[in-house]
């Protein structure tokens, strides 16, 4: 009970962990739990849509434990972020593991499941990676650019980075076509919500 009551502590923890992202009305933060859920819903069935290869279940699961170590080191914003910053963050990261392994050692399922996640190895850890690239432009369209215009981003901008994110991803995910059309096509509709509508 001990360790039970340990981790729904931690899941608690994790619902009140802020991204730089916001829900539809442009003021409420989205947090941790609202990510993973998007998630655990979205790259599952994208993944059982398109890629009949890969294992829907187990999408999810990578896609419950993706953010874990955030409860830890918080979210970190990746917006224009340095080389050094991702370094940073990588390290942060690393530790923050170490001591999940650490504290739900009585859960090995959850830590056996992160571990398999952060190696990248099988092809659903890799699908979840790169879909969670998708989910945040879903949100800023939602949203209506809200927390691009907080950051000054301009239309422009915002297309241009997505084309380097995209470029980066394509490099290192080849094997996703399916998830390099769905992030453009996602960077699109996350461009033309910020646009400001002409008034009648």
């Amino acid at each position: 009970m001990h360790d039970l009551l340990h981790l729904a502590r931690l899941a608690l923890a994790f619902g009140r962990v802020d991204r730089v992202t916001f829900h539809p009305d442009g003021v409420t933060r989205e947090s941790d739990t609202d990510h993973t859920v998007m998630l655990a819903l979205v790259a599952p069935a994208l993944a059982a849509q398109l890629r009949p290869d890969l294992c829907p279940a187990l999408v999810c699961a990578f896609s419950v434990v993706h953010d874990l170590v955030e409860v830890k080191t918080g979210d970190t914003n990746t917006i224009g972020i340095t080389a050094e910053g991702r370094i940073e963050k990588a390290a942060r990261e690393s530790s923050a593991l170490t001591e999940l392994r650490a504290e739900l050692a009585a859960f090995p399922w959850i830590v056996h499941t992160l571990d398999r996640y952060e190696a990248q190895v099988e092809p659903e850890a890799r699908w979840v990676r790169y879909i969670d690239k998708v989910l945040p432009k879903l949100t800023h369209a939602l949203n209506r650019g809200a927390t691009l215009r907080l950051m000054g981003k301009s239309a422009d901008e915002i297309r241009t980075d997505g084309a380097c994110q995209r470029e980066l991803l394509r490099a290192e995910y080849p094997e996703f076509p399916e998830a390099d059309a769905l992030l453009w096509a996602s960077v699109q509709t996350a461009e033309s919500a910020c646009i400001p509508k002409e008034q009648p």
